[in-house]
């Protein structure tokens, strides 16, 4: 895992703030809620980075800034004990830009809710 800054444009830290460590993690998940047109989905994607505060992931699915998004991340086996966990989080899109020589794909960041579930199946 590498360990880096997180900034996200616009955004000033606070005064005294630790910067959050962002690590690059591409584990499997599926990503679930609307799409730019309002309708439901559901697709399989790989986490890229994530940090206490947010997540980075790519999509072919268009959504909108705001739109409430929920990741189900499944858990390498040995962080798990062996058994099939994953972490259910969900989060509000804070941006999404295109990916350079990809024309369906765009990179999503999103903030992440306070609030998650580990469990074996989705929540």
């Amino acid at each position: 895992m590498k360990a880096r800054k997180t900034q996200v444009p616009g955004a000033e830290p606070a005064a005294g703030s630790q910067p959050v460590k962002e690590f690059s993690l591409t584990l499997p998940m599926t990503v679930s809620g609307l799409d730019a047109r309002g309708r439901e989905f559901r697709e399989n994607s790989q986490l890229s980075t994530i940090s206490s505060e947010q997540a980075s992931f790519l999509l072919k699915t268009r959504v909108e800034r705001q739109a409430l998004l929920k990741l189900v991340i499944a858990l390498p086996p040995k962080l798990a004990d062996g058994q099939p966990l994953a972490l259910v989080i969900k989060g509000r899109v804070l941006a999404t830009e295109p990916v350079p020589g990809e024309p369906e794909l765009r990179k999503v960041l999103l903030g992440l809710d306070s609030r998650y579930f580990i469990g074996a199946g989705e929540a």
